[in-house]
């Protein structure tokens, strides 16, 4: 086990990122809604941690007119608007998004809300520049489509793939880890779940920063090594008390995504579901890794290392943590 733990030290340094801010893979979120049989609202809103300048065009389909073009800014991010008025139906044909310069690597989210309330919810991945609007949305495709979405932001949250990744570390053993995660993924699934629904909430800002905090305590508990304490006899305590505040962090997403009203909750337990397919992908890589390396020549001062790994985590986690307080 201790040498197991050894090994950990360098990839948590390995997976930290290589800026200050995490990238929270908030998609760039597209919104057509029907005001009249021939006008459309078209909005887009580019994620807060982008600046303005990235906010890309979203090219009317044929048959459509832009006019009223209007942009602005807000504690959500850089905001962008205009009014279509289309001879032809929407569907069977295509958006093109147009980003001024590079491209950043987003997924797209496409809210479309017609005049009778039907809402139809499309993704784009990360580098699709045209997205299709099909003549019928099923519900295999929402799944599938949120599916995708769920484990892309698990494995594009820095923040989250460290904690989990201290987890292990703590964890120990496969077992022991196999139990930890389990706790974490309950834990967080219900809060996801019930702030998804609107059933309870909690200001975004507040549960960023608490998510920063877990990964502090984690450091702290590393640095200070394996001792006789709740946190390392049983992690599983830890891992689902803290899933609770990330559940909710998960949920700011899907906050800004918008969940359908039609197969909501398909949408939510696909999104969730693949959360958990990333989280089990990742912590698998780590295991492979570990044992790749465990056939290295052990380190030479262990403890120095280990002290240094938690302190590089937890002084980042902590800037998080004040980032995200302002």
């Amino acid at each position: 086990m201790n040498r197991m733990r050894r090994m950990l030290l360098p990839l948590l340094i390995a997976i930290m990122p290589t800026v200050a801010r995490p990238d929270d893979n908030r998609p760039l979120v597209v919104t057509l809604e029907q005001v009249a049989a021939d006008t459309w609202e078209a909005s887009r809103k580019l994620p807060v941690n982008l600046p303005a300048d990235v906010l890309p065009d979203v090219v009317a389909p044929g048959g459509c007119a832009a006019t009223a073009a209007r942009r602005w800014q807000d504690a959500l991010g850089s905001w962008g608007a205009e009014r279509w008025t289309c001879s032809s139906p929407l569907a069977g044909q295509s958006l093109a998004i147009a980003f001024p310069r590079g491209a950043p690597p987003l997924a797209t989210i496409v809210r479309i809300i017609h005049a009778d309330g039907r809402e139809e919810t499309l993704l784009g991945q990360p580098g699709e520049r045209r997205i299709a609007i099909p003549e019928v949305v099923t519900a295999e495709n929402l799944f599938w489509k949120f599916l995708v979405l769920g484990g892309e932001h698990i494995w594009k949250g820095i923040d989250h793939l460290l904690f989990v990744a201290g987890l292990i570390f703590v964890a120990g053993t496969v077992r022991r880890t196999a139990v930890t995660i389990t706790g974490f993924t309950v834990s967080h699934s219900i809060t996801l779940a019930l702030a998804a629904l609107g059933v309870v909430s909690f200001p975004p800002g507040a549960v960023e920063a608490v998510i920063a905090l877990s990964i502090v305590f984690l450091a702290v508990e590393i640095a200070k090594g394996p001792r006789d304490t709740l946190t390392w006899r049983r992690p599983v305590l830890v891992a689902a008390s803290f899933g609770l505040l990330h559940g909710f962090g998960f949920a700011a997403v899907l906050g800004e995504i918008g969940l359908p009203r039609d197969g909501l909750l398909t949408a939510l337990l696909a999104f969730n579901l693949g959360i958990e397919i990333g989280q089990v992908i990742f912590a698998t890589v780590v295991f492979a890794l570990l044992r790749a390396v465990a056939r290295l020549p052990a380190l030479t001062d262990p403890q120095r290392v280990r002290r240094i790994a938690a302190y590089a985590v937890g002084i980042l986690a902590c800037y998080w943590m004040f980032d995200r307080m302002g």
